[in-house]
């Protein structure tokens, strides 16, 4: 029988009646006792020393001069935690314990037993806010990693690291939920939660299962209540530590496609007359959506036969093909009515181009004061201006009869925060087609507050769609 077995009877019996003793209490006890002793060895207290910076509060001793002259900047310091993934010095960690760390012997491991090793940065991954660190060592013990993707709501966990810098704690709690996301500003967010503690310096910690072996990395999420605790699965802190320890970087395949899910779009899905799905709303220029023969507003339905009902869904199917790969999307087009599938070979995601000054921010939309003449104009009032489409002009400019174009958006408006653009051809508003100007006017006039109209649009030969609410 095993200890976990052996955990779970006592459990049972405490249920039943038989606490004679206090059975149960025991076994639990002995239960996380073990988990400590098995993976405490492999947990890290990191030691962050991070230049003097803007960040620093001012010191007014140092302005209006103290005894012995001004002080020098001071280093800032904190403390993280991590653990060993690898006898040969590997260690993982959350990006954001790092970040900013002094590049010379800004980071040192504090051993259980008061070890301190220096570390050097192997690679960070700020998408899944990951990072490698590597320790001049052969002989550190390291974790046993768990399945992620089997761990149950319900399951006992235990977090062990260094909260408020009292190091070598142990917590322990539940699987609250799985896949949780939108979160944070990371990218890949699929969170396992847990009432077990995490608090500050419990960050890069491992979370651990009854049998020892880590489940998730715990990461602290600052906003959020701090009764909820949350962890990068293991899966997913597996596949990053070992790409970043090959190479010092992940390498992601992307199609190169900005999505929603439609699910989140009750206009939509009513337009449409789909319930679940994922709705091309653009195809990025040069990549492989843009040499496929996808096209904006194809509702993606699965992935090789997977069904996606959400954008993380096509997002984690996409992440899971290789480099070169072929993506089989199956799409339901609106033009045809029917489904067709759509190769796309996955090319590898560029880096994101740097930017020397952030965009200006545009002004504020201030929508026409109420009982103004502008205010009767609906289209003013959303912050658009169009202009009837001849069809002899429409023929012209190769784009389809009927319609309107868009001439003029307001920066801020919702006109332009729905995603239109200039040049835009508007040929319907929900299931109305919409011939000119008027009578667009007239179906957002009819919206009321917190309503969204369904565009139709065609944008350079294809179609789309934005939805524009009040």
């Amino acid at each position: 029988m095993t200890k976990v077995t052996a955990f779970f009877l006592a459990v049972l019996g405490l249920v039943i009646g038989e606490v004679s003793g206090n059975p149960a209490a025991r076994a639990l006890g002995d239960a996380f006792a073990d988990v400590y002793e098995k993976v405490a060895p492999s947990v890290v207290v990191l030691e962050v020393t991070k230049p003097p910076g803007e960040g620093e509060d001012f010191n007014w001793e140092s302005f209006f001069g103290a005894p012995g002259g001004p002080r020098r900047p001071r280093a800032q310091e904190s403390e993280g935690s991590g653990f060993v993934i690898g006898a040969d010095g590997y260690i993982l960690t959350n990006a954001h314990v790092i970040a900013g760390a002094d590049p010379e012997n800004g980071v040192v491991a504090r051993r259980q037993d008061g070890r301190r090793l220096p570390l050097k940065v192997v690679g960070v991954d700020e998408k899944t806010d990951l990072a490698v660190l590597k320790a001049d060592v052969t002989d550190l013990p390291a974790v046993e990693w768990g399945d992620s993707d089997k761990v149950r709501v319900g399951e006992f966990v235990c977090g062990i690291g260094a909260p408020f810098e009292l190091d070598y704690t142990l917590t322990a709690g539940v699987i609250s939920a799985k896949g949780r996301s939108n979160l944070t500003s990371t990218v890949y967010e699929d969170y396992l939660q847990t009432d077990a503690a995490i608090n500050p310096g419990n960050s890069g910690g491992p979370l651990v299962d009854l049998d020892g072996k880590v489940v998730g990395v715990n990461t602290l999420i600052n906003r959020l209540n701090s009764s909820l605790g949350f962890a990068i699965p293991a899966k997913l802190a597996q596949t990053v530590s070992k790409q970043l320890i090959a190479g010092g970087r992940v390498v992601r395949p992307w199609l190169g496609i900005r999505i929603e899910t439609l699910a989140d779009q009750p206009a939509l899905q009513k337009v449409l007359g789909l319930d679940n799905g994922v709705v091309v709303r653009e195809i990025f220029a040069n990549t492989p959506a843009a040499r496929s023969e996808l096209q904006p507003a194809d509702v993606v339905v699965d992935v090789d036969g997977d069904p996606v009902a959400s954008a993380r869904d096509l997002q984690r199917a996409v992440l899971n093909k290789g480099i070169g790969a072929t993506v089989n999307l199956k799409v339901w087009r609106r033009q045809d009515g029917d489904y067709r599938t759509v190769p796309v070979e996955a090319e590898e995601l560029p880096p994101a181009p740097e930017t020397k000054q952030a965009a200006a921010r545009p002004r504020p939309f201030r929508p026409p004061a109420p009982g103004s003449e502008a205010a009767a104009d609906p289209l003013t009032a959303f912050g658009l201006q169009v202009q009837d489409l001849p069809d002899e002009v429409a023929a012209e400019m190769s784009l389809p009869a009927g319609g309107v174009i868009v001439t003029h958006l307001e920066p801020g408006s919702p006109a332009a925060l729905a995603g239109l653009k200039r040049r835009d051809v508007i040929t319907a508003a929900g299931e109305d087609a919409v011939g000119n100007s008027e009578g667009l006017a007239e179906v957002l006039g009819k919206l009321a507050e917190g309503d969204g109209a369904v565009l139709l649009v065609e944008r350079q030969g294809k179609e789309t769609y934005a939805i524009l609410k009040k």
